[in-house]
């Protein structure tokens, strides 16, 4: 899948851009260093400084939030201007470093690799709040993925995968006999499975703190290029979660976010967020760890499936019914990429 460059990506969480520090990430195949400025916003900036193209990322953070190019000591600030020359006077007009738009929101730091007059910060997808709401605990993390950032998107829209992938955890034999249905327009995906009525998994079991069948439910939003978003959680059978009545159970969102490193590389961005045992010392800790195993696993079965994939470029597939959702998705991500190529798309206001 072609790299859409128009479009906001998260590129980091905020404690990895800590005051006082440099962070170097390649993003959409662009070399980037993400620092705060004086203001303590996140800035990001070519990973290059103009003069003899040592990596910023190399250098040195000052006290006033600038950084110091390690090779011959210029200096740059949040907007990419040269502050300082060591030995001389004058700035030259061209000793600026490119950078792009960035922004601290939903409890991610986002870039914006494309046309800067066109990234608008009401852009970035509502449906991740959840990560750093404060009627929610959240816990995440981040797994440097060997794929194509779609191959990401076509895992978590469809969830047949839990039942072999995730067995022991959240697998599930119902899963597969309860089936899909998809909605959506020219900017969403939306899946939706009800599994009523049924023993529950273990990891959901153990969620609910308490024996009995439960109705669960997947709720999944896909946005191009590179959101996924899952409402999912269980209740106590019959006690109208289905209709929303959902403070009876576990309930759990799962938020994730695939920016692209390289046509073949993605920084997965995952968390977990819930309203369920929110006040039990020690619980963080316990669905970090299960989680983390979880999306493990999705990243060595995608990982598997992207090495045949490169093996055996363009060679057919078969599509089965739970494929619906991310068929779909793949359109509008495909249709996205189309557009963009097809419009006069100018390159980033790097300076």
């Amino acid at each position: 899948m072609k790299i859409i460059m128009n479009a906001w990506y998260v590129a980091a969480w905020p404690h990895e851009v800590a005051s006082g520090a440099i962070l170097s990430r390649t993003v959409c195949n662009l070399p980037m260093v993400f620092f705060r400025d004086g203001d303590g916003q996140p800035a990001a900036l070519e990973d290059r400084c103009p003069h003899r193209q040592m990596p910023l990322s190399l250098g040195i953070p000052e006290k006033d939030h600038t950084i110091r190019c390690a090779y011959h000591g210029m200096q740059f600030d949040g907007t990419g201007r040269c502050v300082e020359i060591p030995g001389q006077d004058h700035i030259p007009d061209g000793a600026r470093v490119p950078t792009y738009p960035c922004v601290e929101r939903h409890g991610y730091v986002w870039v914006w690799p494309g046309a800067t007059d066109r990234a608008d910060p009401a852009l970035i997808p509502d449906i991740f709040e959840r990560n750093d709401h404060p009627e929610w605990s959240a816990v995440g993390g981040t797994i440097h993925l060997r794929a194509n950032y779609a191959m990401l998107a076509d895992n978590l829209i469809d969830t047949t995968h839990e039942t072999y992938v995730h067995a022991g955890s959240l697998g599930d034999d119902n899963i597969q006999a309860n089936p899909i249905q998809v909605t959506g327009d020219d900017q969403h995906v939306h899946v939706t499975r009800w599994i009523l009525d049924h023993d529950a998994a273990p990891l959901w079991r153990e969620a609910l703190n308490q024996d009995g069948n439960v109705d669960r439910w997947q709720l999944i939003e896909f946005r191009p290029p590179a959101s996924t978003v899952l409402d999912v959680g269980v209740a106590p059978a019959g006690t109208g979660a289905q209709e929303g009545h959902r403070s009876h159970g576990a309930e759990g969102c799962n938020l994730n976010f695939g920016t692209p490193e390289t046509e073949h590389t993605t920084w997965y961005f995952w968390s977990f967020a819930r309203r369920f045992r929110r006040d039990e010392p020690g619980y963080d800790e316990v669905l970090q760890r299960k989680f983390a195993d979880v999306f493990a696993q999705d990243s060595g079965a995608i990982e598997g499936a992207y090495s045949v994939m490169r093996r055996n470029p363009g060679r057919p597939v078969v599509n089965l019914r739970n494929d619906a959702g991310t068929i779909r998705a793949r359109r509008l991500v495909e249709a996205m990429a189309e557009a963009e190529e097809a419009g006069t798309r100018p390159a980033a206001d790097h300076g």
